[in-house]
């Protein structure tokens, strides 16, 4: 990475892996839910959103709201999902860019940190192809 890309968490896990990604040289904000969350991304400029936040739950309205938003439009959301709840299908369906699987409270940062990075660089190159 060239620049410190930013980050921001919306979870209410206090075992997110922050640190992991900060030493890989992201700057990381949490928000420990979906109102704090988007009130971050219209104050500031965040390259990706992580919500950890059950899709099923308040994660899709979150989802759906920051791509109803036209100010956010080039902000990509992942989402942390659980296996066989359906909760991929939703985070999908309300935008989301991209899920990783976690198990439940459990999230293994390495895998985190290659999910993140493969998403960012496929924007770089698209932004980049666009430019062309």
């Amino acid at each position: 990475m060239s620049q410190s890309q930013r980050i921001l968490i919306v979870s209410d896990r206090a075992n997110f892996p922050r640190t992991a990604l900060e030493q890989r040289g992201f700057e990381v904000t949490i928000a420990p839910d979906c109102e704090t969350a988007f009130e971050k991304l219209l104050r500031a400029p965040f390259d990706l959103a992580v919500a950890a936040l059950a899709p099923a739950q308040d994660g899709t309205e979150f989802i759906k709201r920051v791509r109803a938003t036209p100010q956010l439009t080039g902000i990509l959301v992942l989402v942390l999902a659980e296996w066989g709840t359906g909760e991929p299908t939703l985070a999908f369906a309300a935008g989301a860019d991209a899920y990783e699987p976690s198990e439940t409270r459990l999230i293994d940062p390495e895998r985190l940190i290659t999910s993140i990075e493969r998403l960012l660089s496929r924007q770089g190159a698209a932004a980049k192809q666009q430019s062309l």
